[in-house]
């Protein structure tokens, strides 16, 4: 009985580390997403460069996204879905340890596009002032329709707020710092 309890932990294990390098769901509109690295070997410097490769089967269509960013100290960087805009279609982050000590994660969110199939970067908004300069530690709020992005500087922790306005434009809701 012991063994069979390893092996089905052991295949359990693996299937949840396995999980979060591809990924796949149906989408809201009924097409099956399916998403995974694409390590390449780039230019003449032989550059490392990560690439996520998405594909539809609604549209029989397949998505690169090239240039996701990768961990410069070999951290490994993983998938996860969620509905980041809040329009009831799933989206996916690639996300990664930061280089430094370790303490937050850094996210990569993208959009999924209903009219065009696709899935597109969530840009992080520079006309605000944000605690932090990119997405990290992201936390979705679905009751209240916000994104949480938290790190550090310093001694200090800070947590940026962000929401969507009317126009579906990505805005900082609140900042503050602890």
């Amino acid at each position: 009985m012991k063994k069979y309890f390893l092996h089905i932990s052991l295949l359990f294990f693996f299937c949840i580390s396995y999980s979060q390098n591809d990924i796949s769901f149906v989408q809201k509109d009924k097409s099956k997403i399916e998403i995974s690295f694409k390590n390449k070997i780039g230019n003449s410097d032989d550059e490392y460069e990560q690439a996520v490769e998405i594909k539809n089967t609604q549209t029989g269509k397949t998505q690169i996204i090239n240039k996701i960013g990768v961990s410069i100290t070999g951290k490994p960087s993983r998938l996860e879905i969620n509905d980041y805009n809040f329009d009831g279609y799933t989206d996916f982050a690639s996300f990664r340890t930061d280089d430094g000590m370790g303490v937050y994660t850094i996210y990569e969110i993208f959009i999924f596009n209903p009219k065009t199939k696709t899935f597109e970067s969530l840009k992080f908004p520079t006309n605000f002032n944000p605690k932090c300069d990119m997405f990290c530690d992201v936390k979705v709020d679905k009751i209240k329709k916000t994104l949480t992005s938290s790190c550090r500087g310093g001694a200090r922790n800070h947590s940026d707020v962000w929401k969507y306005d009317k126009n579906k434009k990505l805005i900082l809701s609140k900042t503050q710092s602890y």
